[in-house]
C-alpha cells in the first residue's frame, strides 16, 4: 500500500538525497574571512560612508565657529613675537578640524572602521570649539 502524498507535501520536502542536484550543507563548507583583516581596496560600507559624512560635517562646522571666534578675538599690548605666535595659533585653530578629518582618512586608511570612525569621535571631543560656545550670548 503505497500513500498517495498531497501536492502540498512537496513543498516541504528538500528532495531526493541521491538527486544530483541536492545541495547538502554539510558536505559544502563556508570559507570565513578573519575579522581584523581589512582589504583597503574594498569600498567602504554605506553605514561608515554615512558616518564619515556626519564627522565631516561636524568637522566643517566646527571650523566655521573657529574662525568666526579668531576672527573675533584679539590680542592686544604685546610684543611682535608674541602676537606672531598668537597669529600661528589662531590659523592652526581654524584648520585643526580640517587638518584631523583629512589625516584620520589618510592615515588610518588601512584600519578597520571602526577606529577611524573612533579617532573622529576623539577629534570632536578634543577640538570642539568652547570658545565660540561660551562667547555667544543666547538670550
Amino acid at each position: 500500500m503505497t500513500e498517495a502524498r498531497e501536492p502540498d507535501d512537496d513543498a516541504l520536502s528538500w528532495g531526493d538525497a541521491d538527486d544530483a542536484t541536492h545541495v547538502d550543507a554539510a558536505h559544502n563548507p563556508i570559507a570565513v574571512r578573519e575579522r581584523d583583516e581589512r582589504d583597503p581596496d574594498a569600498p567602504e560600507t554605506s553605514g561608515a560612508l554615512i558616518g564619515f559624512g556626519v564627522f565631516g560635517g561636524l568637522y566643517l562646522l566646527y571650523t566655521v565657529a573657529w574662525l568666526l571666534t579668531a576672527s573675533t578675538t584679539y590680542v592686544s599690548g604685546v610684543d611682535r613675537v608674541l602676537s606672531g605666535y598668537v597669529e600661528v595659533l589662531r590659523f592652526l585653530s581654524i584648520v585643526a578640524p580640517a587638518l584631523w578629518f583629512t589625516v584620520v582618512l589618510w592615515a588610518a586608511r588601512g584600519r578597520s572602521t571602526r577606529t577611524r570612525l573612533l579617532w573622529m569621535l576623539l577629534g570632536a571631543v578634543v577640538l570642539f570649539p568652547w570658545p565660540f560656545l561660551m562667547t555667544r550670548s543666547f538670550g
